[in-house]
């Protein structure tokens, strides 16, 4: 078989390594603008379509990103040859502006939508012109970032939000957000330490590293008390470790964590129940604190307009005077408001490309696991978070950016598949 890491160097300080970490800066870049939160701004005034400074300098980020972007790589999309995953992402950033059309809130929608443009034009340059070593770079950045957050958030606290005074996180961002981060972060680390021994390209750093900066991450997760995120990051990092592991060795696995998580149950169960309940009342969460209620409103709304929706971040105020809640706080459910059957559509076929495209990669020699257990360790974790909040199915947000971001690794392990299969076909022949 042909062994493909020779391909997959470049000569340290060469132009193509400068470009993947300037590619991986632009990418850290969208989740800080999008995500962090520098102030507190109430539903309201996000849908009012009034931007103050720090949405201007959102805006303006992207903005920079995009003229780099022409300017170094002058994107063209072709469609005539790409692949239906590809086609499968440009055709998800076409519903949101199709949808965009018809929404109640054309500016934002607008905007998110250029966004999710950007955001695309940036992984599809990253794939074409770099490789997979640049993705680990992508993962080990935000890993450090996440990681140099949450010590932030320690040394230096800023006020709490009045409805949620006992929750971790840091500048004024949301706890869900956090968490969510926080659960990704979680996840790319357990990976990275599972498969240490496996070979791969890419930033490479000492065990100790990968575990302190598990220990800070899974410590701010719990702080947030996002029950949604901690299922998340066990989800991917169960998945994980059966990933790593092949044969009887998963079943020797799956008895040592089930009995693992049974003594664990068994010794902190006030501190388990406690951190699902966070005092709640049994009612509020049989119906996951108001979601039941705000899914069979937005069930109503979906069966109004169900093949094109409401239009593109209808969420966002549909549901604020009815419930006092903003968004779907559920992807699925978020989509088929927003962009009905059509936008659901194109995101599950985005959603399952990445799944069948890095279990292409089992036909590369060497295999390569470590980016096979990352991309569908953190696609599934995301996917168990996306019960509980929209933001999978939401544009222009950190979610969306690791979404768009796997399916661009994926896609990189596709194409080396492809390759590596008609290299041994020509030589056959």
């Amino acid at each position: 078989m042909l062994d493909y890491r020779h391909f997959l160097t470049d000569a340290p300080g060469s132009r193509s390594d400068r470009d993947t970490w300037r590619l991986v800066a632009c990418a850290l870049a969208f989740i800080v603008a999008s995500e962090y939160e520098f102030r507190i701004r109430s539903q309201d005034q996000s849908i009012s379509g009034n931007p103050d400074f720090f949405v201007l300098l959102e805006i303006a980020t992207y903005g920079v990103v995009a003229c780099w972007l022409f300017l170094r790589f002058r994107p063209a999309p072709r469609l005539t040859t790409a692949h239906w995953t590809t086609l499968a992402a440009y055709g998800y950033i076409a519903t949101l502006f199709l949808s965009t059309v018809y929404s109640p809130y054309f500016e934002m929608a607008l905007v998110r939508s250029c966004q999710m443009a950007i955001i695309l034009a940036l992984t599809r340059s990253t794939a074409r012109h770099s490789n997979r070593a640049s993705m680990h770079c992508f993962a080990h950045a935000y890993s450090a970032l996440i990681t140099a957050s949450v010590i932030f958030g320690v040394l230096v606290p800023f006020p709490r939000r009045e409805s949620q005074p006992d929750r971790f996180t840091w500048l004024y961002l949301h706890p869900v957000a956090a968490g969510q981060l926080l659960a990704i972060a979680v996840i790319v680390l357990a990976s990275y330490i599972i498969g240490r021994r496996n070979t791969r390209i890419g930033p490479r750093w000492p065990l100790g590293v990968y575990l302190g900066m598990l220990a800070v991450c899974a410590g701010g997760l719990v702080a947030t008390n996002t029950r949604g995120a901690a299922l998340a990051a066990a989800v991917g990092s169960v998945t994980a470790l059966w990933l790593r592991w092949r044969g009887t060795r998963r079943l020797e696995i799956t008895a040592f964590l089930s009995v693992g998580a049974l003594a664990v149950g068994l010794a902190a169960a006030p501190a388990i129940a406690g951190f699902f309940t966070r005092g709640h009342s049994m009612s509020r969460l049989m119906t996951l604190n108001a979601r039941t209620e705000l899914w069979g409103y937005a069930l109503e709304a979906f069966a109004q307009r169900p093949l094109y929706g409401h239009g593109q971040s209808a969420t966002r105020g549909l549901f604020l005077d009815e419930m006092g809640l903003g968004g779907g706080h559920n992807a699925v459910i978020n989509l088929l408001v927003n962009s009905g059957l059509l936008g659901l559509v194109a995101w599950s076929a985005l959603v399952i490309g990445v799944f069948v495209n890095s279990a292409r990669a089992k036909r590369l020699t060497p295999e390569p696991r470590v980016d096979r257990t990352i991309i569908i360790s953190v696609s599934l974790g995301m996917l168990a978070n996306s019960v509980f909040t929209e933001a999978l199915g939401a544009p222009a947000n950190a979610a969306a950016v690791w979404l768009l971001m796997l399916a661009a690794w994926a896609g990189m392990l596709r194409d080396e598949a492809d390759g590596a299969s008609r290299t041994v076909s020509t030589a056959a022949r």
